[in-house]
Order: C-alpha cells, then structure tokens, then sequence
C-alpha cells in the first residue's frame, strides 16, 4: 500500500469519528460499503441537531431529511392560514392586502425549499441561506405591518432543522425575541397586547423549547439504535465463534479417526483384507456419522452425547492401537456438564491420536470432573506450547466457562499430558 493512500486512509478514519463537527463526504466506495454492511451513520455530537443532515450525508440521508422536512414544514404552514386570515381583515384597502398576499407567498416559498440550498453546505453556507430567508421575513414589516411578527417563527423553525448547530438555533430564537420586543414596543405596548403581537414571544420560545426537546429525543433515539446495532453485531459474532467451534470439534475428530484407519486398511489391504475390509467399513461408517454431525451442527440442534463419545473414543484409540482405560458410560457425570465432558473427550481424544504419539490412555470420571491422561511427549495440541493456544483448547475453554467449569492442563502421572475439566461444587 502506497504512503499517499494510506494517508487518506488515515485522513478519512479520522473525518468519520468526529462526527457531525467535521465529516466530510465518504468516498463512494466507502458509502456504498457502509449502505451494504447497514451500519449506521455516526452518532450526532451533543451540539448538533439530530435531524439535520450533515455536509457530507449520502442521497439517502438526504432522501430521509427532505421527507421529514417537509412533512413538518407543511404542517407549520397550515397555521399560516390564520396570518392570511388577519392580514385580509386589517381594514387596508384591497391593493395592500394583495401586495401583503403575495409578500407572504414568497416567504413561505423561501421557508419551504430554503433547505434544498443547504443540505450539502457547510454551517457557513447554511448561515447565510438561513440569513437570507431571514431577511425576507424581516422585510415584511414593511408589507404586512406588525403581523409579521407571526412568519418569523417560521425562521426559528427552519434554524433547527437544517441549521445542525443548536448554538446556531439558539441564537435565531434570541434575536426573533428581540425583534418581536422591539416591534411590540414601537407599536405601544397596550396596542400590541390588544392586537395579540406580545404573545409572538411566548410561541417563540415554546417552538424553540420543542426543538430542543424533540432534538434530544431524535438523539436518544439514534444512540439506542447503535447500541442495538452492537449488540445484533456482538451477537453474530458470538455464533460465528460458536459454530466454528462445533465444526472443529465434530470434523477434526472424524476426520482424524477416519484418516487413520484409511491408512491402517491400506497397509492391510495385502496382509489382512479381511481386516481392511473391516477398517473400510468403519472408514464409510464414521464418515456417515460425521456428515450426520455437521448437519446436526449447521441446523444448531447438535449436542455431544457422552456414552456416544465414550464408544467412539473406545474405537479411535483401538485403531491407533493405543492401550486405553476407559468408562463403560457416561452414568456417573452429572446431568448438567454431561455434553461438556463429551466435547472435552473427543477433542482430548483426537489430540492424544493425532499428536501426543502415546501408548496409553486413561480416562477417569466422576460427577462432576474428567480427567484423560497419556503417557506420551505431554504436547496436547500443537499450538498449546505457544502464547496462542489452539482451536481445541481455546473452544473446550469457552464450553467450560459457559457452564461454570474450569479447565487445566499439565503432566499426568503417566508421564505425560493431563487435561482435566472440573465443574465446581454446588
């Protein structure tokens, strides 16, 4: 990989987890790879407005923006009719309440699709488009009168949904309140209570409270969903982990028996094909038993049977012509870590086969303990002696924890590997 792409590699890990302070607009490969693992859009900061689309937001992103949008601008406008209504029962003569009309219609027109020219701008660029619409809300001072007060509350509600600063809306609102301020105390403050104009604050404010309420209610909302996110994708996680570890342990047994004894009828085959016919239908035997055991394990219904386990284990050390002392059944195990000690022998078992190189075997069990023990080179699994233990291992490990057990290796009394798993007492 090149020093420059790793560069922007770097530069683009870090523009995505700052968030909605600065993100700029993924790569389309990225974009197209974070639709396709359905991931979520990072969380907004707490100075941000959830609702409001960043710069750099996918077509997506503004689809669900622009839906929302104008399914609350449309709403706000309804109650506009109530400003025409006023308007057209001011006692002007009839060219004011037309000119008054149309100024209307343009803001309301500049409110409804002002976020079309700010959904991909910067804050600065969303400021100023803000600002404009602003403006033209301002002039109607000039046209309406003091009703106009009633169309500035459309700026505040446009500053909190595309504005994505909550400082940026803050400040909207608080100029709103000023101005309302000023216009109610030019006009004389009897004269505005009379005319409901000191009453535009109060509705000020109630609209920017319900922004900033309904903000933090979109954020929640939005953590809650990465974290459910997590949690679905931990959960994956863990059943991959869970059935790689039931693969291992069903095919790396079989397998192993199955290999064995296709070579012990090989070698027979000249000397003994009476034996080797024998071996072979073992061979076509465990083979069967083994793809019955994968599907067991791909449909997630399989559980290790320990008397199965014992016979099979009987079977393995036979073919390897290992002496082995073992249980007639699985009688004395308790009810609870029976499928544990089953999985802990076959993958003992199939490690003393395939590595330990030994001559006898012993396996010893109680209620809540099993114990297999050889008399070989003591290495159970051949990634045991490194810092990384093996599947096997690693797998008989996270059994054991799962059911409150623990599991040791060492040297047994034969001079060899010991592993042993014990449930703790009740």
């Amino acid at each position: 990989m090149s020093e420059a792409t790793r560069t922007a590699e770097a530069k683009d890990e870090a523009s995505t987890t700052t968030g909605s302070q600065a993100r700029p607009r993924l790569p389309r490969a990225a974009s197209r790879r974070r639709r396709a693992e359905g991931a979520r859009p990072s969380r907004p900061s707490a100075r941000s407005f959830p609702w409001a689309v960043p710069p750099g937001a996918s077509d997506d992103d503004i689809r669900i923006g622009r839906r929302r949008w104008y399914t609350g601008a449309v709403f706000a406008l309804l109650w506009q009719v109530l400003e025409i209504i006023a308007v057209w029962s001011d006692g002007r003569s009839l060219r004011a309440h037309v000119v008054s009309t149309v100024a209307l219609a343009v803001v309301y027109a500049a409110y409804l699709f002002a976020p079309e020219l700010m959904w991909r701008r910067s804050l600065r660029g969303r400021v100023v488009v803000l600002a404009g619409v602003a403006l033209l809300a301002g002039m109607l001072l000039f046209v309406v009168g003091p009703l106009a007060v009633w169309t500035w509350l459309l700026v505040a509600a446009l500053s909190g949904f595309v504005a994505e600063r909550f400082w940026v809306a803050g400040a909207v609102v608080l100029a709103i309140l000023g101005a309302q301020f000023l216009v109610a105390a030019s006009t004389g403050w009897d004269a505005a209570v009379n005319s409901g104009i000191l009453f535009a604050p109060v509705i000020t404010v109630s609209v920017g409270a319900s922004m900033l309420f309904f903000g933090r209610q979109r954020e929640a909302e939005q953590r809650l969903g990465v974290a459910q996110d997590e949690i679905t994708r931990l959960a994956v996680v863990e059943e991959r982990a869970r059935f790689s570890r039931d693969l291992h342990d069903v095919l790396g047994h079989s397998l192993t028996v199955v290999a064995m004894k296709s070579e012990l009828a090989a070698r027979l085959v000249d000397v003994d094909p009476a034996r080797a016919k024998t071996e072979m239908q073992d061979v076509e035997r465990l083979s069967r038993e083994a793809l019955q055991g994968l599907r067991r394990a791909v449909s997630g219904y399989r559980e290790a049977d320990l008397d199965a386990e014992l016979v099979s284990a009987h079977a393995a050390l036979e073919a390897a012509a290992i002496d082995a002392v073992l249980p007639t059944d699985g009688d004395a195990a308790a009810d609870d870590v029976r499928s544990l000690f089953a999985w802990v022998l076959r993958e003992g078992v199939t490690n003393v086969v395939r590595h330990a190189a030994a001559s006898r075997v012993r396996v010893t069990l109680t209620r809540t303990a099993l114990t297999i023990e050889d008399d070989g080179t003591g290495l159970l699994d051949p990634d045991a002696a490194s810092t990384t233990p093996g599947n096997g291992l690693r797998g008989l490990r996270e059994r054991a924890d799962a059911v409150g057990a623990t599991l040791t290796t060492g040297t047994s009394n034969l001079g060899g590997f010991l592993l042993r798993v014990e449930r703790k007492r009740r």
